[in-house]
């Protein structure tokens, strides 16, 4: 062994040894046995056969040899794939140890850079090809996130905010080289399977999309303690796991000053609010803001109406509008706050078909910057709650989670003020 061998060698020593993965697992001495023994064995033959034919040659008188033009007949191509390259021969090429390539490659810290720099001069030299299912066993990972979403198939398909963070939450997880599967809650069996595959382990963390504090696969996730995140507007309380949230209330707030007093003046007095369902997420933030708001802004003894959705669709943004017209209470109103921008779509929707100018009749908002704001002639001025990168922020604190950094309670996604023509 050469001195430079021995102090490497040497240097390999002090690196902290780390247990053999499935990474690192070659061929064992018993399974290369075989074909040690097949090249001597054929040594062996060839000597003998050599030994052989030389006696047999001086036993014979010698005879002229025959010229011939008849050329050569070339070797026959090997037909044998290439032999793949192996961590060991990573590690010779590298002058290390098999370990300190297998701790480089699985991720560990103690290898140096300069080690580092010429175990991947290695790689790249021998053409080695790590084996992802063996270290995805080492690791006892699945390399999967799962997006669960809990809420019927027919929301799914057409909430704007799920699909962008379906988009986002997969472009995160893609990059780690992970792969994200979304599964959709939508009755008890599809609730009873999903719980199954939780439970046993069927991916490394998971994304929950859900409109209900209340929700089962919140208490399984943290009887478990899965790296997990919550999306929803309104998770601040404490709960199972960490959420990716925003400050409705603050965010709410300023988009209801700016509809009373678009030019910093009172311009609007009759405002209208109507409310996402309040046992959600979200809702009672954002209801809270225009009650505190209109209650400093205006007198208090005008009474704004208040609309209860039992839900988030545009036709119930309608409905709201048609049962004040009906009932007269749209002839006093000159501004109508939503609590989302589909309320507020249909809220439009409605009032043009009376035949009212938005804004110049009535103003009109909503909330979360989607698709469905800038759908419709006047466009939506509503609040951006960045729901395209929702997806991608949760999917950073799960992968953080599942390479153990702590996250924060709660994550807060900056809000911005989108001011458009409806108001």
């Amino acid at each position: 062994m050469t001195k430079q061998q021995t102090d490497q060698h040497q240097a390999d020593a002090t690196e902290a040894p780390v247990p053999l993965t499935p990474e690192t697992i070659e061929p064992t001495a018993e399974s290369a046995t075989p074909a040690v023994a097949h090249i001597e064995s054929s040594h062996r033959t060839s000597a003998v056969d050599s030994a052989t034919a030389a006696a047999a040659s001086a036993a014979k008188p010698s005879t002229p040899a025959l010229s011939s033009t008849a050329p050569s007949t070339p070797a026959a191509p090997s037909t044998q794939p290439p032999q793949k390259a192996t961590i060991y021969d990573v590690a010779d090429r590298a002058g290390v140890s098999y370990a300190t390539v297998s701790r480089y490659l699985n991720g560990h810290p103690n290898v140096s850079a300069k080690t580092a720099a010429r175990i991947d001069k290695a790689v790249k030299e021998t053409a080695y090809i790590p084996s992802t299912s063996a270290r995805s066993l080492a690791q006892q990972r699945t390399h999967i996130i799962a997006l669960i979403i809990h809420g019927a198939s027919s929301d799914v398909l057409t909430d704007p905010n799920i699909a962008q963070i379906m988009a986002s939450a997969n472009e995160r997880v893609t990059r780690e080289g992970w792969q994200l599967v979304t599964m959709i809650s939508d009755e008890n069996i599809a609730a009873n399977n999903i719980k199954q595959l939780v439970a046993g382990g069927f991916a490394d963390g998971y994304l929950l999309y859900t409109l209900s504090k209340n929700d089962p696969l919140l208490s399984l996730l943290a009887e478990r303690s899965l790296p997990a995140v919550v999306c929803g507007t309104g998770f601040n309380e404490s709960i199972a796991c960490p959420s990716v949230d925003v400050d409705n209330l603050t965010a709410m707030s300023g988009l209801v000053r700016y509809v009373l007093a678009p030019k910093g003046t009172l311009a609007r007095r009759r405002p209208a609010y109507i409310c996402g369902p309040l046992n959600m997420p979200g809702a009672p933030e954002r209801l809270a803001a225009f009650v505190n708001v209109t209650s400093e802004m205006l007198p208090t003894s005008i009474d704004h109406p208040i609309c209860y959705s039992a839900d988030w669709k545009t036709t119930s943004g309608a409905d709201a509008i048609r049962e004040w017209h009906e009932s007269g209470v749209l002839d006093d109103v000159d501004a109508v706050i939503c609590a989302n921008d589909t309320l507020a779509l249909g809220a439009i929707q409605e009032l043009q078909r009376l035949g009212k100018d938005v804004p110049g009749d009535v103003a009109v908002s909503g909330f979360d910057n989607s698709s469905a704001a800038t759908s419709i002639t006047p466009q939506i001025t509503t609040v951006d709650q960045h729901m395209d990168q929702r997806g991608l922020m949760m999917a950073d604190v799960v992968i953080k989670t599942i390479g153990g950094e702590r996250s924060p309670r709660v994550v807060h996604m900056p809000t911005d003020l989108v001011i458009r023509e409806s108001a």
